[in-house]
């Protein structure tokens, strides 16, 4: 179903659903449609869009080859590419199954177009060869085109023996594509007559007139100068001298080699073959001086045929013109691409061993750099977008992994560095809290440093002395503290009296100068015999001691 009859159903349904207990109802909206985003139930797919060549189509199917919709969203190199799709699995139509466009050579025979027509092919054997069945522009191989066919033996329907091109019955090929012989009943090159059989009392033995050589044409003569001479014009057959009689006419033909083939050193035209004379040798190998590849009538490099006769295609590990290069293979990760250019950074050929990357550019900052190499923190390089890279996965060193250069504060502890070396850390809690256990410092929080350690220090003033109002473990110098300070005699955390130890941390004995809780009175001595004894209870007169204190009256 298409996205726009999803749309016509309405996107909302109501659900009711009658519960045993009671009349209650409870509606439930869902919204579904092709297009939303949300593959539903009945989807595949959903891109949330409405492009119909894309991996997911208007009507939330997965694009597949045979849908009949050619995606437009990958590019050849990708999987599930495809070049067309006709949304059939015919192979013989302009559209191959495989979702790839029919082409001559691709070993599968289009049958949907008639003789004439652009593309029509007589067959299509998968290969360039032309001297099989099917030629290599997808023609069907005959006698009479000019091609020899090497895939039959002799006595096969099809067979050649020669193939010249022409219909001329006069040369050293007939139109049969069987070679001119003595005795075929057609008068070819060098012979002087030709009855058809071998009776050596007719008027024609060998190929030659009875009465050749008495320097009189007669009747079934074409020629007769009376000599046995095949050098000149009249061959000692009574023959006229001609290109394919196998005897070298001097001063006229260059050669003559007598044989039906125009494709070996002599040509049909009886001049020695060479590159240029648009005739191509097919009686050498590639290692042979004199191969010819091609042969397009000129001597100009550039145009596909070299001006040795080679093919100028990339990859065949010569030189040729337009090129700058050809290692004659198909690898195009090596220095020279199948493109036979020289690989360089920015071609967009990952030349492998030499580049990291190659992205088609020269711009830094997109993850392959002007000189392609990988942008990466931890490459040892500093790229775009970077602060520092030092080459390596060490996190608590001066270059962090994500490229940024250590700091206090940055919440990774450096391991790096000496105590006393600059930038060492204590400590690096990744806060700016300077109460904590870690200072802004990246220093570790000490009594003395002057900062009030919050939960463990009541105050900080800098120092480790007592007595200052701040004690030597940075606690409150104080009376009721419960800590005996500078200055106190006792500190019980109280500020109680009458419990050993008063409001003032001074000690509460009898003694001490003071009246305090339970005394009737306290002189500060330990005198026994004045008016206050050592128990601190004033002196009366039959309390057992004898006053000293005082003269007599």
């Amino acid at each position: 179903m298409r996205r726009d009859a999803w749309s016509h159903l309405g996107a909302l349904s109501a659900i009711l659903l009658s519960l045993s207990c009671g009349d209650q109802v409870v509606v439930r909206e869902t919204q579904a449609a092709c297009g939303n985003g949300v593959v539903d139930s009945d989807e595949q797919c959903d891109d949330g869009n409405d492009s119909q060549v894309d991996a997911c189509t208007d009507g939330c199917l997965l694009a597949r080859c045979g849908d009949g919709v050619t995606r437009t969203d990958l590019t050849a190199s990708d999987d599930g590419y495809e070049a067309c799709d006709d949304g059939n699995e015919e192979d013989s139509d302009a559209c191959l199954s495989d979702c790839r466009v029919a082409a001559c050579g691709d070993g599968i025979r289009r049958v949907d177009l008639a003789e004439g027509a652009p593309g029509y092919e007589a067959c299509d054997d998968g290969n360039d060869a032309d001297d099989d069945a099917c030629l290599a522009g997808c023609v069907a191989a005959r006698c009479g085109d000019g091609v020899l066919r090497a895939d039959l033996q002799l006595g096969d329907p099809g067979y050649e023996a020669c193939d010249d091109g022409n219909t001329d019955d006069e040369d050293r090929c007939l139109s049969s594509c069987v070679v001119a012989r003595c005795g075929d009943g057609i008068v070819g090159p060098g012979e002087g007559c030709d009855d058809g059989n071998d009776d050596p009392t007719d008027a024609c033995h060998d190929c030659s007139p009875a009465q050749c050589g008495d320097g009189i044409v007669q009747a079934g003569e074409l020629c007769d100068d009376g000599n046995a001479e095949d050098a000149d014009a009249c061959l000692s057959t009574c023959a006229p001298a001609r290109c394919g009689d196998g005897v070298l006419q001097v001063g006229v033909e260059a050669c003559d080699d007598g044989n039906a083939d125009p494709a070996d050193a002599c040509t049909a035209g009886c001049a020695v073959a060479r590159c240029g004379d648009r005739i191509v040798r097919r009686d050498l190998q590639p290692e042979q001086p004199g191969f010819e590849a091609c042969d397009d009538g000129n001597l100009d490099d550039g145009d596909g045929c070299s001006s040795e006769c080679l093919g100028e295609r990339c990859g065949n590990g010569r030189l040729d013109a337009g090129e700058a290069c050809d290692d004659g293979n198909a690898n195009d990760n090596d220095g020279c691409t199948n493109g036979c250019e020289l690989a360089r950074c920015g071609d967009g050929v990952l030349h492998r061993g030499v580049e990291g990357c190659d992205d088609g550019n020269a711009e830094s900052g997109d993850g392959c750099d002007d000189q392609c190499r990988l942008e990466s923190c931890g490459n040892g390089r500093m790229d775009a977008g970077e602060r520092c890279d030092d080459g390596n996965r060490q996190e608590r060193d001066a270059c962090r992994n994500n490229c940024v250069p250590a700091a206090c504060g940055d919440g990774v502890l450096r391991n790096d560095l000496a105590p006393g070396d600059l930038g060492f850390e204590h400590c690096d809690d990744g806060n700016q809290v300077d109460t904590d256990s870690c200072r802004t410092t990246c220093e570790t929080a000490r009594c003395g440093d002057g900062i009030v350690y919050e939960g463990v220090e009541s105050c900080d003033d800098g120092n480790r002395e007592r007595g200052d109002g701040c004690d030597q473990l940075c606690q409150v110098e104080g009376c009721g503290n419960g800590r005996l300070d500078v200055g106190e005699s006792c500190d019980d955390g109280n500020a109680q009296v009458g419990d050993g130890c008063d409001d003032q941390c001074r000690s509460e004995v009898c003694g001490n100068g003071r009246v305090d809780a339970g005394e009737a009175c306290d002189d500060g001595n330990r005198v026994e015999t004045d008016a206050c004894t050592s128990a601190c209870l004033s002196a009366r007169c039959g309390d057992g001691i004898r006053r000293q204190d005082l003269e007599p009256g």
